[in-house]
């Protein structure tokens, strides 16, 4: 009788949502690997054996090519010696020039893949106008965004709870026919897909909320014992490029195999490995002299940057490289199958109790 309650939530919370919980999932697996292959095809460059240009040569270079009263405001370097360096701009969001760090010379300006804006758009506001735009679809679509995501965790939840199994049955219930007809198929899939993909999705939606609801962010970080986590916009436009390039010199010289954000007054190096991929060691930086003047390791930070750093790596599965993304890739196309499998499975219920009573 329990079960039969639950079979109904999950029917009826399901058939309204399910084509806004396909698209969550797509988009969510094209974003997985956006910081893998976003770049490709602009920042490549070669090396020849070369050194890169000092970091204040580079950035005066790259000042001929702004336009109007635009500003650098931040410059990321690669441990990848054929990558370009990223010279970040003041506006607008996310602008940026790619320069090849051997000559001086701006290959281009980077720009998002369209494949990525419209996974981004679809993701985070329901194909919403950005907030740049200050387009009221942006909040529309990201409350319906919010909404599905916080009623998919009921969806699962019930699911889950629908195909618990007993003693008995709990080898059937890990099983999927491929020799009882299409009907038995998708519902084996239905069953054990949803299982399988549940941790992740799971995550990803405790995650994912952070981003939809004030309230919920809130109470995420106070679950912890620390307030929301500060962000930081980097808009400072840069100034003195050869204070710069004596703290790039003197901390480059120690972290060879990172990359590397500098910005106005502090830089940031990013430590990578397995882990919180947002994981960084932080310096202060005298703007005058370009001597470092404290140095913050990821391990002395703040727990609210932890939190906020593991939000996101836990959010995308990159905690565990290519591995961890390759499983998370799994289990959210699986999840933006379910809900295509539940409405076959829904109609042709619907058509075999309709020709029941026809008969």
């Amino acid at each position: 009788m329990i079960k039969k309650g639950f079979k109904q939530i999950h029917l009826w919370l399901s058939v309204p949502l399910g084509l806004i919980v396909t698209l969550i999932c797509l988009s969510g697996a094209i974003l997985i690997f956006e910081r893998d292959f976003g770049h490709i095809g602009q920042a490549e460059v070669y090396s020849n054996g070369e050194e890169p240009l000092p970091l204040d040569s580079i950035l005066k270079s790259s000042e001929k090519y702004l336009a109007g009263s635009n500003q650098i405001v931040g410059i990321t370097t690669y441990p990848d010696s054929e990558h370009a360096y990223k010279v970040m701009l003041a506006k607008p969001a996310m602008a940026a020039l790619w320069v090849d760090q051997y000559t001086g010379e701006v290959i281009g300006k980077y720009e998002r893949a369209e494949i990525f804006k419209l996974a981004s758009a679809a993701h985070r506001r329901l194909f919403g106008k950005s907030k740049a735009d200050g387009a009221f679809g942006a909040k529309a679509g990201k409350l319906v965004i919010g909404i599905t995501t916080l009623t998919l965790l009921l969806i699962i939840l019930s699911g889950l709870i629908v195909w618990w199994p007993n003693k008995s049955n709990i080898k059937n219930k890990f099983t999927i026919s491929t020799d009882k007809g299409c009907y038995r198929f998708w519902f084996d899939f239905h069953c054990v897909g949803g299982v399988v993909s549940t941790i992740v999705l799971v995550i990803c939606i405790l995650t994912g909320l952070n981003w939809s609801f004030g309230w919920y962010r809130t109470g995420f970080y106070s679950i912890f014992g620390t307030d929301v986590a500060k962000s930081s916009s980097h808009k400072i436009p840069a100034e003195n490029y050869a204070a710069w390039e004596r703290a790039y010199t003197e901390i480059k010289s120690q972290n060879r195999e990172n990359e590397i954000r500098m910005y106005q007054n502090e830089a940031y190096v990013v430590i990578g490995g397995v882990g919180n991929q947002q994981a960084t060691t932080s310096y202060k930086i005298n703007p005058e002299t370009g001597k470092i003047q404290t140095v913050i390791p990821y391990g002395e930070k703040s727990k609210s940057n932890h939190i906020k750093g593991w939000i996101y790596t836990l959010h995308v599965g990159s905690w565990f490289g290519w591995i961890s993304k390759i499983f998370y890739l799994i289990c959210v196309i699986i999840g933006a199958i379910l809900p295509i499998s539940g409405y076959y499975l829904w109609i042709k219920r619907l058509t075999i109790k309709r020709k029941h009573r026809e008969s």
